[in-house]
C-alpha cells in the first residue's frame, strides 16, 4: 500500500496537524503572556498614577493654584501630561540601551 504523503511529495497528514497544532499552541501561549503582560504593566501604571496625582496636588499647593472646577482640572491633566511624557521618553532611551 502506497501513502499519498509519498505519492505527492509532502508531508504525511498526521504531521501536518501536529505542525499546524503545534504553531496554534505557539500563537496562544504568545497572546496570553502578552495580555499578562500588560496587566502587570496596567497595575504599576495604576499605583504611580496616586504617586504622580498627588505630587501634582503638592505643586498645585505650592503654585497657590488652589481651586475647584476646570481650571483646576486642566492644570492637573497639564502637569501630569508632561511628567508622563518626559517619563516616556527617559525610560524609552533606557530601553534602548539595553
Amino acid at each position: 500500500m502506497v501513502k499519498i504523503g509519498k505519492v505527492l511529495g509532502k508531508k504525511p497528514i498526521d504531521a501536518k496537524l501536529f505542525s499546524a497544532a503545534k504553531k496554534v499552541q505557539q500563537e496562544i501561549r504568545k497572546n496570553i503572556s502578552t495580555a499578562i503582560l500588560a496587566a502587570f504593566g496596567f497595575m504599576i501604571a495604576l499605583v504611580w498614577r496616586d504617586v504622580i496625582q498627588q505630587g501634582v496636588n503638592i505643586l498645585i499647593e505650592i503654585t497657590n493654584l488652589k481651586g475647584v472646577g476646570f481650571i483646576y482640572t486642566f492644570v492637573t491633566a497639564l502637569i501630569t501630561t508632561v511628567i508622563c511624557v518626559v517619563g516616556i521618553i527617559y525610560f524609552s532611551r533606557w530601553g534602548e540601551k539595553v
